[in-house]
């Protein structure tokens, strides 16, 4: 072949050529496809060395291939990976033989770009490894049937998901594993599979090995005109473990709506991931919130008691962060008609993976009516203690009782007793030696008929001193009617009664004066009143002074009457009248 055709073959062979010095490894030429590929000029080539072309991690291999070619002389081929100018790599394959160059002893090199085969070659392996990864030892189980649903492939994830080996399914009909009361239903959506070519099966029961029943999903593509697979492909995933959480969720649910019903209390349930509260229908009847089910955290916080608030929700949120299950706690919570209702509140924290609170399950109790009764007895309370009246509370027993079980302060104080002394005694044991007294049959008769009663007795102190009281008796009785106890106010009347006597013996005096008004008082008061109109008829001095000295007779006697009613008692002027 002459040079001028060597030449012109060189410069229009499409792939890449070039020859370069064997001894200085300078470019001696370069054809277009080179130029063309590399994005350097034919000038750029001559001024370089074939090493400005590799990475420079590769020089020391190709000057190694170099020198080994250089000694063997014969062809050689080997792969490389090049810079092109704008500095992306390629991946080619050298062939290169040695030849003279104007009586230089060069290399004739052809570089072939396999860049895009080795990618094809990468991604056909990593689609392998997938495949491997995906099918051989996914979770899932792959399986393919024919047209007539016969098992033509089986994963090895069978193993793990059904308990039994691939080759097993080999040969048998899918559905022969399927639960006889899911296959109706099964075997209906399969029949679009000819009219689609992907349909999602219902969930449905598959036997296992050892006979239980597993919950399948399955997800089926038709690829039976792919020649690659020639077969029905199916996804097949075990969601027991989904349907049974979902059954219980359900179960949940359901009791849920259950206890919503049966049970007066506002049944709740909090997220901390989404800040809400789902509320059942109680918060409507309770708590006045016509209509709402759902509600942030917030809104429970905001009507909360601003007296009670910074303690409520501090005291919650240092339960979550001690991870603590049970929560409870009493406040004030602002209602629908602007009222104020006593909570009980008490709810279950629900930690994740991680033991961090994600849900909190609870049940709020209205208690105002507790509280305020608390609160009623709380005064009652007070009252007693604080009375200056005596208070006794006794059992139901029988005779001899009943017995004493509680006494305040004043009935200590009255009586003498300790509290220690007085409770369990009969309470007949405070009259003692006036156990005979007409009031205690009459308190005994009120007993009998659980009635009211009010009576007079007279009692004795433990140092045996006399005392009268005024008792009141009250029965007390339970929700039902029945008696449970007795309550008995006691007041020392002891004073009373002295004052009592001590009017009647004024009145009894004052008796006495009357009588001597109408009896000793009058005789002269009429002698001296006759005395005085006879003096007014009568003319003579004479008579005049017979009926003065007469008048004065009576004044005398009228003053020592007066006299004696101011320095005797009018007993005593009675007697010594009489």
């Amino acid at each position: 072949m002459k040079n001028t055709d060597f030449y012109n073959l060189f410069e229009l062979v499409p792939q890449p050529m070039w020859i370069f010095d064997i001894e200085t490894s300078y470019f001696l030429d370069v054809n277009l496809a080179a130029v063309e590929n590399y994005g350097y000029s034919k000038l750029e080539f001559l001024k370089m060395t074939i090493f400005a072309i590799s990475p420079k991690k590769d020089e020391k291999l190709v000057v190694r291939q170099v020198k080994e070619s250089q000694k063997t002389g014969v062809f050689f081929k080997h792969a490389f990976k090049h810079l092109r100018k704008n500095g992306e790599e390629i991946f080619v394959e050298i062939q290169s033989s040695k030849i003279k160059y104007k009586n230089t002893d060069a290399k004739l090199v052809l570089a072939i770009d396999i860049t895009e085969k080795l990618q094809a070659e990468q991604a056909l392996l990593m689609s392998e490894q997938r495949f491997k990864a995906l099918v051989q030892d996914g979770s899932d189980m792959i399986t393919i049937i024919d047209q007539n649903f016969n098992y033509t492939y089986v994963s090895p994830a069978s193993l793990r998901v059904f308990g039994a080996k691939p080759e097993f399914f080999i040969g048998e009909n899918a559905f022969q594993y399927i639960h006889r009361d899911d296959l109706p239903k099964i075997n209906e959506q399969v029949k679009q599979i000819w009219k689609k070519r992907q349909i999602q099966l219902s969930p449905y029961r598959y036997r296992y090995m050892n006979g239980d029943w597993l919950w399948i999903e399955t997800k089926v593509t038709n690829l039976l005109n792919d020649p690659a697979v020639k077969g029905i492909v199916c996804t097949s995933k075990n969601i027991t473990e989904r349907i049974v959480n979902e059954k219980n969720i359900q179960d949940n649910i359901e009791r849920f709506n259950m206890v919503s019903k049966a049970t007066s209390d506002i049944i709740w349930d909090c997220s901390f991931i989404d800040n809400t509260i789902v509320w059942n229908k109680a918060i409507d009847g309770i708590l006045k919130y016509e209509g709402v089910q759902q509600t942030t955290i917030t809104w429970w916080k905001d009507h909360i008691h601003v007296e009670d608030r910074d303690r409520v929700v501090k005291g919650l949120e240092k339960h979550l962060l001690n991870r603590i299950e049970k929560w409870k706690d009493e406040y004030r919570f602002l209602c629908g008609d602007g009222s104020y209702k006593y909570i009980f509140d008490r709810g279950f924290v629900i930690l994740d993976n991680e033991g961090k609170p994600t849900r909190m399950i609870g049940a709020m109790q209205d208690i105002t009516k507790r509280k305020e009764e608390e609160q009623w007895s709380k005064l009652l309370e007070s009252v007693v203690i604080n009375t200056l009246d005596g208070v006794l509370i006794t059992n139901v027993a029988p005779s001899p009782g009943p017995y004493i079980i509680y006494a305040n302060d004043a009935m200590l104080q009255m009586s003498g007793y300790s509290r220690k002394e007085l409770i369990g005694k009969p309470v007949v044991f405070l009259y003692g030696q006036y156990s005979e007294q007409e009031g205690l049959k009459e308190l005994n008769k009120a007993v009998t008929n659980q009635t009211d009663c009010t009576v007079e007795l007279s009692s004795y102190t433990k140092s045996r001193l006399s005392y009268d009281v005024s008792i009141t008796i009250c029965p007390v009785l339970d929700s039902q009617g029945k008696l449970t106890s007795w309550i008995s106010i006691q007041r020392d009347i002891t004073d009373k009664k002295k004052y009592v006597e001590e009017i009647e013996h004024q009145n009894r005096r004052l008796k006495d004066i009357r009588w001597l008004q109408s009896h000793g008082v009058r005789a002269p008061l009429a002698r001296i009143m006759s005395l005085v109109d006879l003096l007014e008829t009568k003319n003579v001095e004479a008579e005049r002074l017979e009926l003065m000295k007469y008048l004065r007779i009576s004044a005398n006697e009228l003053d020592e009457i007066v006299t004696l009613i101011a320095n005797q008692t009018p007993t005593e002027f009675s007697l010594n009248r009489s």
